[in-house]
């Protein structure tokens, strides 16, 4: 909530924009022409990268295994089944 507030946009939105934000493509789910519009919210903006700070810390605080999601750090990619560290020298 306290992102979106500040952005002007939905929690639903804000969740979708992290996950653009981190090089995943979501594939949310829309039960009404409400959502499919609420969804194509999250398009055509970005997240601060304090606010995406934020929001991977707020993930990583979670009292269960999350992980973001699957979504590492800018220092690792994933690999068929895992994920990859690596550096630019």
């Amino acid at each position: 909530g306290e992102v979106a507030a500040r952005v002007g946009k939905t929690p639903a939105q804000v969740s979708l924009n992290w996950v653009i934000s981190k090089g995943a493509i979501p594939i949310p789910g829309a039960s009404s022409t409400a959502q499919v519009r609420d969804n194509l919210g999250a398009l055509g903006w970005r997240l601060s990268a304090s606010d995406i700070a934020l929001l991977d810390a707020a993930a990583d605080e979670l009292t269960f295994e999350f992980r973001g999601s699957g979504f590492q750090t800018a220092d690792s990619k994933f690999v068929g089944y895992g994920f990859e560290k690596w550096r630019l020298d």
